[in-house]
């Protein structure tokens, strides 16, 4: 479906290629030897790239964890052991078998 146009610039542009003399071969060997050479800087800089980047990243990261850390213990939210809480309160040991009469009796005091 290629018009006619197009078919005499595809025709023009394959005679070139075939036909380009040495100096411009040369030239173009060694354009794209520096472009393949900027490629490869360009890839053994990125580790230097994140570099940068990952300082800043892992200190925040350090400064979380160290602000976490510290903070647990002053949480309002903490709840007691169990040990501590039963510990604390002997008045429940002290009345121990009153409850356990109170328990069994119950239904004759309610008449």
């Amino acid at each position: 479906m290629k018009t006619q146009f197009e078919q005499d610039l595809q025709t023009r542009l394959r005679h070139s290629e075939q036909t380009i003399d040495t100096e411009n071969l040369t030239q173009l060997a060694d354009i794209r030897q520096q472009a393949l050479g900027l490629q490869l800087t360009r890839k053994t800089n990125t580790p230097h790239r994140w570099r940068h980047f990952s300082w800043p990243t892992a200190g925040m990261a350090l400064a979380s964890l160290l602000l976490i850390v510290l903070a647990a213990p002053l949480s309002p939210f903490t709840s007691p052991s169990s040990i501590d809480y039963l510990s604390d309160n002997t008045e429940l040991y002290d009345d121990l078998e009153f409850y356990y009469w109170l328990a069994e009796n119950e239904q004759s005091f309610r008449g």
